[in-house]
């Protein structure tokens, strides 16, 4: 019983969070070419309605402790998947850049190529 209510509390928070995940990505896109300050007001308000709709989905389950935590570890699944996705893209970003610059085609920051300037390696 005890591993059925973290289960279903987890499954529960992962759902809940998911959701909150493509709200703020609807709204994010349907607020584009919008003024910076409507723009901004709107996720704003995404967020607020993002903590009630937590709150709500915590609220729902308090009386079970188990499904509780599940709950609250649910909550927190897109958020370190986001984390995951930014990271891995990060990376592809920097190994493309060190492939160019291994080609020759940009320099590397601070590099110029040319001597007597930043980055150059001689020593004069």
């Amino acid at each position: 019983m005890l591993l059925k209510s973290l289960l279903s509390g987890l499954l529960w928070g992962t759902g809940i969070s998911v959701l909150n995940y493509y709200y703020l990505h609807w709204v994010i896109k349907k607020n584009e070419g919008q003024p910076p300050q409507k723009e901004m007001l709107a996720v704003v308000n995404c967020y607020i309605a993002r903590y009630f709709i937590n709150i709500a989905a915590l609220f729902v389950v308090y009386r079970n402790m188990w499904m509780l935590v599940g709950t609250a570890v649910g909550l927190t699944v897109m958020k370190n998947v986001t984390l995951v996705q930014q990271y891995r893209k990060s990376r592809q970003q920097a190994w493309k850049a060190k492939k160019k610059r291994a080609a020759g085609k940009t320099p590397a920051k601070g590099e110029t190529g040319e001597k007597g300037e930043a980055g150059s390696n001689s020593k004069e």
